[in-house]
C-alpha cells in the first residue's frame, strides 16, 4: 500500500519533482519531507490508528503532493476496519480536500481531476466496505460452522449417555428381578436340609425355569444393542403380565398381595406403550428389592384409576424374623433408574419409609404417555 500511496503522489501532475518548478526550494523539501512521513504512518500507525491518521493525512496531502495518494490508502483502511458511518466521513473529508489542494497547486482540466479524485476515493471506499462485509460473513459462518460441530457433538455425546442408560435400565429391569429369584431359590436349597426330594425337585425346576426366563430376556437385550429387532416387534411385558410377576414372587416365598383396578386394567391392559410397561418395571423393580432387603415381609401391590391416568403403590412391611442385612452390591441403582424411566414415560414416582418401619413406592403414570424407553 506504501507502494501504492507514493505512485499515485509521483505520478501527480501537481507533484514537485516534475510538476512546476518555480517553487521555492524550501516548499519542494517540505513537501517531500510531509509526504515521507505519511508515508511512513503506513506502516506505523494505519492499523492502529485509522481514523486519526486518516484525517492527518488527508490534512497533510493539502499541502504535500508526494502524500496525495496517501489519503486513498486511508479511506480503503478505514472502510475496511471502522463502521459505514466512519468510513463515508472519510472519504468525504477526503473528497472535500481536492478542492484546496488544487487551489494551492492548479493543474489543467481542474473539474476532470476533481470528478476523478472523487470517483477514486469513493471507489477506494467501496472497495473496504467490500472487504470489511466479506471479512464479516467469513467469521460468521466460521463461527457458526464451529457452533454447529460443537452442538454436534454434544447431541453425540447426550445420545450417547442416554443409550447408556437406557441399556443399563433395561439390563437391571430384566436380570435383575430373575437373578433374585435364582438367589432365593439356591438359599433355600442351601439351608434347607431336611427338604424332601420332591421339594428338591420342585426348587430345581423352578431355578431351572427361571435360568431359561434370564436367558431369554438376556437374549433379548443383546438384540436391543444390536438393533436388530425394533421395539415395536419386541415382546414387552404390559400391566396384564403384572399378576404373572406376582405369582412369581409367591412362588419364590413372598408374601404378596395384589389389587387391580378394572378400569386400569381396562385402559392400559396389553397395550405394550410406555404406560404399561412401566408400571410392570415399577412393580417389578419393588418386589426385587422386597426380596432383597425384607424377604419375610408382607407386600401389597395396588394399581387403581387416578384422574387421568394409573396410580401405582407397592407397599411392604419390616421383615418380622429376618434382620434387615447390609445393602448388596450395586444398591440404589435400581430405584435411580426406575425414577428417569417414569420421568421420560410422563410419570412421576416417590420412595419413602412407613410409619411402621416399612417401605412404599408410589408412582403416577398418565394414560397418554410419552414414549418411554424400551
Amino acid at each position: 500500500m506504501a507502494v501504492a500511496a507514493l505512485a499515485v503522489g509521483l505520478t501527480s501532475e501537481q507533484n514537485v519533482l516534475y510538476g512546476s518548478h518555480d517553487r521555492p526550494v524550501a516548499l519542494q523539501v517540505v513537501d517531500i519531507a510531509l509526504g515521507a512521513v505519511c508515508i511512513a504512518g503506513i506502516w506505523i500507525w494505519r492499523r492502529s490508528h485509522p481514523v486519526v491518521f486518516a484525517v492527518v493525512a488527508i490534512a497533510v496531502g493539502v499541502v504535500s503532493t508526494v502524500a496525495g495518494g496517501v489519503g486513498l490508502i486511508c479511506a480503503f483502511t478505514v472502510a475496511e476496519h471502522r463502521s459505514w458511518r466512519t468510513a463515508v466521513g472519510i472519504s468525504m473529508l477526503a473528497a472535500v480536500s481536492i478542492m484546496p489542494a488544487l487551489a494551492l497547486y492548479p493543474v489543467p482540466h481542474e473539474e476532470r481531476s476533481i470528478f476523478v479524485g472523487v470517483l477514486a476515493t469513493f471507489a477506494v471506499t467501496g472497495w473496504g466496505m467490500f472487504v470489511r462485509a466479506r471479512r464479516q460473513l467469513l467469521d460468521s459462518m466460521r463461527r457458526r460452522l464451529r457452533e454447529a460441530e460443537q452442538a454436534a457433538t454434544e447431541r453425540a455425546a447426550a445420545a450417547r449417555r442416554a443409550e447408556r442408560q437406557r441399556i443399563a435400565r433395561e439390563m437391571h429391569d430384566v436380570l435383575a428381578h430373575r437373578l433374585s429369584l435364582l438367589a432365593v431359590h439356591a438359599g433355600a436349597l442351601e439351608f434347607h436340609q431336611g427338604a424332601t426330594t420332591e421339594e428338591v425337585t420342585a426348587t430345581a425346576g423352578i431355578i431351572r425355569s427361571n435360568t431359561h426366563e434370564a436367558l431369554n430376556e438376556l437374549r433379548e437385550v443383546i438384540d436391543l444393542l444390536r438393533e436388530s429387532t425394533p421395539d415395536s416387534q419386541r415382546p414387552q411385558p404390559t400391566l396384564a403380565d403384572l399378576p404373572s410377576l406376582v405369582a412369581e414372587s409367591t412362588s419364590a416365598g413372598l408374601d404378596v398381595s395384589c389389587e387391580i383396578s378394572p378400569r386400569a386394567l381396562e385402559h392400559v391392559g396389553n397395550d405394550p406403550a410406555s404406560t404399561g410397561r412401566t408400571i410392570y418395571r415399577v412393580v417389578q423393580e419393588a418386589l426385587t428389592n422386597v426380596r432383597k432387603h425384607a424377604p419375610q415381609a408382607h407386600v401389597r401391590v395396588e394399581v387403581h384409576e387416578v384422574g387421568d391416568g394409573v396410580d401405582v403403590s407397592i407397599r411392604n412391611q419390616p421383615s418380622p424374623t429376618v434382620p434387615v442385612p447390609a445393602a448388596p452390591p450395586g444398591s440404589g441403582t435400581g430405584l435411580a433408574g426406575l425414577r428417569e424411566r417414569v420421568a421420560l414415560a410422563g410419570g412421576r414416582v416417590d420412595f419413602r419409609r412407613t410409619d411402621d418401619h416399612g417401605f412404599q413406592v408410589h408412582a403416577w403414570m398418565p394414560y397418554a404417555a410419552a414414549q418411554g424407553p424400551a
